[in-house]
């Protein structure tokens, strides 16, 4: 989730304006597909483990609270930034060889910054209290 924040703050702050900046830009795909494809395989382990005996929402209410801001917090913004990087913007860079660039790249590039700039304070109150909950299972 984080694991490529400040490297797509960095290309993102960047402007486009060589054939070099692109192929970075190019280069980042198969790591923010690995980041996703993590991130897919990380939901998955926690929802197997939810179906054991005695972990299940109902088991504990700080799990049903984790569950909860993981599903209306975490997956949300993970599923509209995978959307716009593996539609808008990489249909963009494909497209895109020199000045004038792609009207989608510049669309998919504003969204993304968008979505960085709703997820810094959403998820740095968010997953420190996943963590907590997880740790301290407080009720």
């Amino acid at each position: 989730m984080f694991l490529l924040q400040s490297v797509r703050a960095a290309l993102a702050r960047a402007t486009v304006v060589t054939g070099q900046q692109l192929e970075r830009r190019r280069a980042l795909g198969p790591l923010i597909v690995a980041e996703h494809a993590l991130l897919l395989v990380a939901l998955a382990s926690g929802w197997l483990l939810s179906e054991l005996p005695g972990m299940g929402p109902s088991a504990a209410r700080w799990l049903a609270l984790k569950l909860g801001l993981v599903a209306f917090l975490v997956v949300p913004m993970e599923a509209m930034h995978a959307f716009v990087a593996h539609r808008w913007t990489a249909r963009g860079l494909r497209r895109t060889v020199a000045p004038p660039f792609d009207r989608q790249l510049e669309r998919g590039l504003g969204i993304e910054e968008m979505l960085r700039t709703l997820a810094i304070p959403l998820f740095g109150i968010g997953v420190p209290l996943i963590l907590w909950l997880s740790f301290r299972k407080p009720f």
